[in-house]
């Protein structure tokens, strides 16, 4: 009996002194990561002067206060709050994988960033990651650095041309519109209402219901709104000032001075106010200013700045269930269409195109539209309309009125007077992307609409109908829109009105599937090295070009091009064709991380491309019908505009 009481005292005894190590040792604290870059230090001091450049009056460039001391700020803060950080550097922003290795990142007046870079972080957000936008986030080009003496066009609004792009593609993560930068005199930045738990947990551990960060002098902030489409949460506001440059704009205390905001799995905190001038932190740093460390002069609430930032670094960084789904959605329409022959004996051809956008995140493309006779050939072609900027909302109460969600755009197209009898087909096309990028998986067709054109023997006008689609597809067999929009694109072509939606696709299908959507013509001096195929058979253009753009592979020395095509290989196809990037902590049973196309499958259920079976299974030997690949495609289409 003694015996088995010294051993259940020795078992109580050994739990109470273990298990809180045990429990310390289990409960990993996030991993916190606060960015230094050079790049935007050095811009910080740049000075350069003011112009005009195409029509816009461009400011001149003045000496900042130091972003390194900023990110030194931030970074000593969140240390000494108790946070396990690390610095991380420019050259890590280029690799998804390794940001994926962080809960949160900290983003200190980090002014200058390139595309890519933006893409990355969009993504990591989106996988997931937590992000602190503290002020004027990757507002300017880092591939557009100001040379000396010469006007400074980094900021993007000179190359995406439009205030809907504020911030190119990282803008959709904001949720909102950019709307001025505006002047205010003394301000105070408080909480209003807000019941949002970065604010709960602020008074909570300030002891009081306000929150009061005050400046005694002039200050520049940025004023944004979030789409009614999004859910940006303003949880500070501006809510006091005594003179502004915009008073017509700042006419209440309507405007947000942070925001809390869901993208995809992801959570950040932005703020339009430059937040770490107010915080002070006592550490031995090579800080570039005078005032090594301490809050600026002027500045008021230094604990409510840092104890808000606190705050807000747990909520972005915890672990939680969140999902802003993505959505794009562009549509288009034509109305007033007519085609007769003109006095000058050719046919005209009038209509106008609407071009909407559905979804919650911005787009901007090309307007296109062409006229093509039975052999696909163009006999007739609009002017192309670049669009840069779609808002995800139809709110216009912005200072500039451009930010639209709606364009109408009219259409003349003269087509030769001889015109043969016949049937041809009216394409019109949004080419998502900017009118700058020039790569194959940055610009491609996302949505689009045709129409027949039909001029009967010496008919002076022509009619104007639909084109037929497939009797096959019907709207109760799944897939029926996926199918649509890639007929109108005229990626899919079907066969005598038929389409075959539950045969199984080939590997050579997909290949020319893929090369449509990203609209590569098959290059005759592409080569491939395949036992089963050589120079001149059918297909084998589109094969070897697939397989120069990672498309399609060999098989044990074979390209097996009219096998069916399975889905661990489609995955890997529209991951390479159309550069996917993403990851997830979602795991399906058959795939492990050792599995070859493990990243490519995690990328595609990261985007909303697959979401696997309701086993959690992915079955990725299993064969891919033409109409689940139809599906995939047209989401891969439209959950990577860029």
């Amino acid at each position: 009996m003694r015996k088995v009481l010294y051993c259940l005292l020795s078992a109580v005894i050994i739990y109470i002194v273990i298990s809180p190590i045990a429990s310390e040792v289990q409960a990993s604290s996030p991993k916190i990561a606060v960015l230094f870059s050079k790049t935007s230090e050095d811009y910080a001091n740049a000075v350069h002067p003011g112009g005009t450049y195409k029509g816009q009056q461009v400011s001149p460039k003045v000496d900042y206060s130091s972003t390194l001391d900023k990110e030194l700020k931030a970074f000593h803060m969140y240390k000494q709050q108790g946070f396990d950080v690390t610095k991380i550097y420019e050259k890590d922003l280029n690799n998804l994988q390794t940001l994926s290795k962080y809960d949160a990142i900290v983003f200190a007046h980090t002014v200058m960033t390139n595309h890519q870079q933006r893409e990355n972080i969009k993504l990591y957000i989106r996988s997931g990651g937590g992000a602190i936008f503290a002020f004027q986030m990757a507002r300017n080009e880092a591939a557009h650095y100001p040379q000396p003496n010469k006007m400074d066009l980094s900021p993007l609004i000179y190359h995406v041309e439009s205030w809907v792009m504020e911030w190119d593609n990282l803008t959709e993560v904001f949720q909102s519109r950019f709307i001025d930068d505006v002047v205010l005199r003394r301000p105070t930045i408080s909480n209003m209402s807000s019941t949002h738990p970065i604010i709960r947990n602020t008074t909570k551990e300030l002891g009081k219901s306000t929150i009061n960060i005050t400046k005694s002098y002039d200050d520049w902030v940025e004023i944004i709104k979030p789409w009614k489409s999004g859910n940006a949460v303003p949880i500070l506001h501006f809510t006091n000032f005594s003179l502004t440059d915009k008073p017509t704009l700042m006419n209440s205390q309507k405007f947000g001075a942070a925001h809390a905001i869901n993208y995809g799995k992801g959570r950040i905190v932005q703020t339009g106010f430059k937040i770490m001038d107010h915080i002070q932190v006592s550490a031995d740093a090579n800080w570039e200013d005078h005032t090594k460390g301490l809050s600026f002069d002027g500045t008021g609430g230094d604990k409510d700045a840092s104890v808000f930032m606190k705050h807000s670094l747990n909520w972005v960084s915890e672990k939680h269930h969140d999902d802003m789904k993505r959505q794009y959605n562009v549509s288009l329409s034509s109305s007033n269409v007519s085609s007769y022959l003109a006095p000058s004996k050719q046919f005209v051809f009038y209509s106008t195109v609407t071009v909407k956008n559905n979804g919650n995140v911005p787009a901007r493309g090309t307007l296109k539209l062409e006229i093509l006779n039975s052999n696909g050939n163009v006999i007739g072609k609009g002017h192309e309309r670049y669009l840069p900027g779609l808002a995800a909302d139809t709110t216009t109460d912005n200072a500039d009125r451009k930010d639209i969600s709606t364009h109408a755009e009219k259409y003349q197209v003269f087509l030769p007077g001889n015109l043969p009898a016949g049937t041809y087909t009216i394409r019109t096309a949004f080419v998502e992307g900017r009118a700058d990028r020039k790569n194959s998986d940055e610009k491609f067709t996302t949505a689009s609409e045709v129409k027949t054109l039909i001029r009967s023997n010496g008919a002076n006008r022509a009619t104007i109908g639909s084109v037929p689609f497939f009797f096959d597809v019907t709207k109760s067999g799944g897939g029926y829109f996926d199918i649509q929009n890639l007929h109108a694109i005229g990626i899919v072509k079907g066969y005598q009105g038929i389409f075959n939606p539950t045969g199984t696709l080939t590997r050579i299908q997909a290949t020319e599937m893929i090369l449509r959507s990203l609209d590569i013509i098959p290059s005759a001096s592409a080569t491939i090295q395949a036992s089963d195929i050589k120079k001149g058979d059918y297909g084998y253009a589109v094969l070897a070009t697939g397989a120069r753009h990672g498309i399609i592979s060999l098989q044990n020395g074979r390209i097996n091009a009219h096998l069916p095509i399975n889905r661990a290989d489609m995955a890997r196809a529209l991951v390479n064709g159309f550069k996917l990037q993403g990851f997830s902590k979602n795991e399906f049973k058959d795939i492990s991380a050792s599995h070859p196309y493990y990243k490519d499958i995690q990328a595609l259920y990261m985007m909303g491309i697959t979401t696997g079976y309701e086993d959690q299974t992915f079955r990725p030997n299993g064969s891919v019908s033409r109409k689940n690949f139809s599906q995939f495609l047209n989401r891969a289409l439209q959950a990577n505009s860029k």
